[in-house]
């Protein structure tokens, strides 16, 4: 009997154990689980941002073919393609940045969430611009 006592107190130490490691896991994010709240949430938007330039510069390419009017191609620019990063960076950190097991909310931070998404795509079509023009 010494020994299945030894035994089982082994056993129910190490489900402790894996207990506590299935806990640790459960308390990370599934996105970029090792990085900080902050670091996350800036490479989310900018991300998102990122994405937007790209379909910034479709309709860039859609206004020289004709396909889009310069007051459409401003309105995108300037208010509709941020709106669609900021709220697809939102989407995005509350889907896979928040844990499985987490007390409260995790911080989005949607102040600067919008200033990174509301500066890179017309920033993006600024230099684009500026490329533009420096080669011809």
């Amino acid at each position: 009997p010494a020994v299945e006592l030894e035994l089982a107190r082994r056993m129910a130490d190490e489900a402790d154990r894996h207990g506590h490691q299935a806990e640790l896991l459960a308390q990370r994010p599934v996105l970029l689980p090792t990085w900080s709240p902050l670091a996350r949430a800036v490479a989310v938007y900018a991300g998102c941002g990122a994405a937007a330039g790209v379909l910034m510069l479709m309709l860039v390419l859609a206004s020289g073919v004709g396909l889009v009017d310069g007051f459409t191609l401003g309105a995108w620019i300037c208010a509709g393609l941020p709106a669609v990063a900021f709220f697809g960076g939102y989407l995005v950190l509350g889907r896979w940045g928040r844990p499985a097991m987490v007390a409260g909310t995790p911080p989005r931070y949607l102040p600067l969430g919008f200033l990174i998404c509301f500066l890179l795509v017309p920033m993006a079509y600024c230099a684009y611009l500026l490329l533009v023009r420096g080669l011809r």
